[in-house]
């Protein structure tokens, strides 16, 4: 197992996922700032869960592009921090990766590394979960894909 740290930005990603787990936290920042919903969704594997408020999830891709595309159309997601530290503990083609915002909010998600050795995130347990507007509108309604 190995762990890095690292608050260094990237740059905006052209192709899905970012090159080291511990890079994925800057690059979705990089995605919210430019309001980049694509290169969110890029971020998740197709068959990530990611957790939303009330014990809901959005599982799949198309489920998480309407959750994130819901939280920023509202101008609500949470993304664009300073002084955020973002560490991975990696073992083999999994990482939990975890970030710390300089609030002391701490995120953590699990990744995994692609085929073509990129990194995406496959279980999102924190970014919406505590988000309202990311919950489809109409009650009831399951966010699963």
């Amino acid at each position: 197992m190995a762990m890095t740290t690292t608050a260094q930005p990237t740059a905006h990603p052209t192709a899905q996922g970012a090159l080291a787990p511990e890079a994925l936290e800057s690059t979705f920042a990089a995605c919210v700032a430019g309001g980049d919903l694509d290169g969110l969704v890029g971020l998740y594997a197709a068959d990530a869960v990611v957790s939303l408020p009330r014990g809901r999830e959005a599982a799949g891709s198309t489920a998480i592009r309407e959750a994130f595309g819901r939280a920023l159309a509202a101008g609500v997601l949470d993304g664009g921090e300073t002084g955020v530290s973002s560490r991975a503990v990696v073992s083999g083609d999994l990482a939990m990766t975890t970030s710390t915002t300089g609030d002391g909010t701490v995120r953590t998600q699990v990744a995994r590394r692609t085929a073509e050795g990129r990194w995406v995130w496959v279980r999102d347990g924190s970014r919406l979960r505590e988000v309202e507007a990311a919950l489809p509108a109409v009650p009831g309604a399951l966010a699963v894909a």
